[in-house]
């Protein structure tokens, strides 16, 4: 039976500021404390200790993120606290380069480090399992907006990234990369290029279509982004010269033939989704168009390409654009 005095003792002093609290796995009591002095929260210490005290939390503290706002008792905090009901954060995965890049992005946001994340990504019985490399583990992930706890283990981030894409990638999606003859990987490998194509999603499809027919023909895909990739992967500028297209890389698709061994990006879902129903057409060939407009100019034969070709070159020159 608690008394009223001491039920008044429990639920005053509200705490002094909002603050997220983080709490690592395995932190003592005492770290807690110092946390939240730290962050200004307490109004009396002392009445915060001993409800903690009462409630056995200096035993139970859990680690994670949790969110303290105005009005909160002790007691309050102390519950909150000690049942681990932590607040979970939003993860945003998207504008991903590679696999460094996603384990840094996620290292920033999550408790592991960016190097716990890029080890269990590369494991080579996870790699073995999926049958994946490490080109190509990027494509399991699908970019979106996340739910994740602040403490969610790589093993546990990985597992869920798992999940999302066997939901993904249901048998409707790998009926249609089967009739093209593609793998799921592959799919996402083309999106990628093609993203990097275009920033017009009404012409995703007809640019799959292009690759697709130079995949069918045999012939070398001759993507520009792809040069680039490569070019940084070395380490070099990111601006592409006709020599570039030279560069021995197994990203340059004007040096090898066919997809490369992995994204040159991390594609949207629609990206792959605009892949999958990529437009059958006669197409081969492509260019930017003379008005600017960052649309393409599409040709099924060499000559009528080199046309539009030249009159985006004429445009450039007209605008003294070098």
């Amino acid at each position: 039976m608690i008394c009223i005095g001491t039920y008044l003792f429990f639920f005053r002093n509200n705490i002094k500021n909002d603050a997220t609290l983080y709490i690592p796995t395995n932190a003592t009591y005492q770290q807690v404390l110092d946390s939240l002095e730290k962050n200004n929260v307490l109004i009396n210490k002392s009445a915060f200790e001993k409800i903690a005290k009462q409630l056995d939390y200096p035993t139970l503290v859990k680690a994670g993120r949790y969110v303290l706002e105005k009005p909160m008792s002790n007691f309050e905090l102390v519950k909150k606290l000690r049942s681990g009901n932590q607040d979970a954060l939003k993860i945003t995965i998207n504008n991903v380069k590679n696999l460094t890049h996603l384990a840094a992005k996620l290292g920033a946001k999550l408790e592991p480090d960016s190097a716990s994340f890029y080890q269990t990504f590369i494991q080579q019985n996870i790699l073995d399992s999926l049958q994946l490399n490490q080109d190509n583990i990027l494509t399991i992930f699908l970019a979106n907006t996340y739910q994740f706890y602040w403490n969610t283990s790589t093993d546990e981030f990985l597992a869920r990234m798992l999940k999302e894409y066997s939901r993904f990638w249901n048998d409707d999606r790998k009926n249609k990369a089967e009739k093209l003859g593609l793998s799921p990987t592959e799919v996402t490998i083309l999106a990628s290029i093609v993203q990097k194509e275009s920033s017009k999603y009404d012409e995703y499809a007809r640019i799959a279509g292009v690759y697709y027919n130079r995949l069918k023909k045999n012939m070398k895909l001759q993507a520009d982004p792809t040069v680039l990739y490569a070019k940084q992967k070395l380490g070099l500028s990111n601006r592409v010269y006709n020599k570039d297209t030279k560069i021995e890389h197994p990203y340059n698709t004007y040096y090898v033939l066919g997809l490369p061994p992995g994204p040159i990006c991390l594609p949207e879902t629609k990206s792959i989704d605009l892949c999958l129903d990529l437009e059958h057409h006669d197409y081969i060939f492509f260019c930017a168009k003379d008005d600017f407009s960052g649309y393409h100019s599409f040709a099924a034969d060499w000559a009528t390409h080199e046309k539009n070709a030249e009159k985006f070159h004429q445009a450039l020159n007209a605008n003294n654009i070098k």
